[in-house]
């Protein structure tokens, strides 16, 4: 039966990005510049569609539940999230024994509110959007206030189909900053990457962004170019859904080359 619910899950994933595939964020760049900063990741040529490579990712069997266990990571999000960048490579870690935490920017009216002022419905929940067009919610576990880099052993952004995100918050920036500073692996799917531009966490002239969608004045520097994962030092990015299988096998190499959070 969950082999069965899985199976009709993917069917219909790719369904949908069959047809709008045209319209995902083309995200992986790096430039030809002579600084050797940004590093594309060599993927080897394969004659298996990226439909099927998807299609055997999402039903692939947990073959070890205890893979990641004693691994932690932070899953970076915001309202507007794409659902299938938040709820996959969630599934993937969680079902092989990792601790995931979303979180997410605590509100401003909320940090704002003190003494008898006004009583404000506090955030429980972020909206997501699926590719579908479908909207929902989804349950988050801390604000990012309350956590520190140094609690995870890596760090993932899915990518947005909102037109606007509150993931550029001032304590987001802060907090991917001091992960990349104490050397965390991060890992960016879709347009989030551009997140880690303005951040200044990657060479502006060889980064990953989505030059031809962004208004970012930091995405005009770009030269964007046609590889499903590219690098720029402990910073992964993959251009869309179909490069997600590539993007966690990325993850999980990183998170196996060390030891577990606290160990």
């Amino acid at each position: 039966m969950f082999k069965r619910v899985r199976l009709l899950a993917a069917t219909s994933t790719l369904l949908v990005f069959g047809s709008a595939n045209a319209e995902l964020p083309e995200l992986a760049a790096t430039g030809s510049g002579d600084t050797g900063h940004a590093t594309s990741v060599v993927t080897p040529r394969t004659s298996v569609s990226p439909h099927a490579q998807l299609t055997r990712f999402l039903l692939q069997p947990v073959d070890d539940p205890n893979r990641f266990r004693g691994y932690r990571i932070a899953i970076l999000a915001a309202d507007g999230v794409d659902g299938f960048d938040l709820q996959v490579p969630r599934d993937f870690l969680v079902e092989r024994g990792a601790t995931v935490h979303i979180i997410v920017p605590r509100p401003f009216k909320a940090l704002q509110s003190t003494g008898s002022g006004p009583m404000l419905t506090p955030k429980t929940s972020i909206a997501v959007l699926e590719p579908s067009g479908e909207q929902r919610t989804a349950s988050f576990d801390r604000f990012v206030d309350q956590v520190e880099p140094d609690d995870y052993d890596a760090v993932y952004l899915p990518g947005y189909l909102a037109s606007s995100s509150d993931l550029a918050e001032p304590r987001n920036m802060a907090f991917l900053r001091e992960a990349a500073r104490t050397g965390k692996s991060i890992f960016a799917a879709g347009n989030s990457a551009l997140l880690l531009v303005n951040a200044g966490l990657l060479d502006q002239k060889q980064a990953i962004g989505d030059a031809a969608q962004s208004s970012s004045p930091a995405s005009s520097t770009l030269s964007v170019v046609d590889d499903p994962l590219v690098s720029d030092g402990n910073i992964y990015a993959a251009r869309d859904a179909f490069d997600m299988p590539i993007l966690m096998d990325r993850l999980a190499a990183a998170l196996l080359e060390r030891p577990a959070y606290g160990k």
